[in-house]
């Protein structure tokens, strides 16, 4: 069994908690889905977590799902016309503007407690394949922590 890492400066295990980035982006389900990737942009996250009117977490709207949204839109014959976007049924835009961020979000989102040791969020990621964990209890949601937090972290012991 691998020993979490300690915070040298603090002889401390470094948590989800530590590298956690607070306070991230949210949405509420009905956000249109072209309103969610301008904020993604804006805000150079790929990833934003749909809450309730509670703000209770429900899903996740990553950018494999906005690639998602357009290649299945792309699938659905949805016809541009031969001068770009017209406005009214089958063009691509309308398609897509008619999409709001529950429609295309990922239900399953993974949690880890903010006392998880970091080592143990990493290997969680690394196995599963995850870009993202959301740190809290859920459906309480007290931040997110990506791989570029824990790239940061190899970055800053190296």
């Amino acid at each position: 069994m691998n020993t979490p890492r300690t915070n040298v400066a603090h002889g401390r295990t470094l948590t989800a908690r530590d590298l956690m980035q607070r306070d991230p982006v949210t949405v509420p389900g009905d956000t249109p889905l072209l309103v969610v990737q301008h904020m993604m942009v804006a805000a150079e996250i790929d990833g934003v977590p749909i809450v309730d009117a509670d703000g209770r977490v429900c899903g996740i709207v990553a950018r494999a799902d906005l690639l998602r949204a357009i290649d299945q839109a792309c699938d659905q014959d949805v016809d541009a016309g031969p001068h770009g976007p017209e406005p009214g049924d089958g063009d691509l835009i309308g398609y897509l503007g008619a999409l709001t961020a529950a429609d295309v979000a990922a239900p399953d989102v993974t949690w880890t407690t903010p006392e998880t040791p970091a080592s143990e969020v990493a290997r969680l990621m690394r196995e599963r394949g995850l870009h993202r964990v959301l740190v809290g209890t859920a459906p309480r949601l007290a931040g997110i922590l990506t791989s570029f937090d824990l790239l940061r972290l190899a970055e800053a012991r190296s």
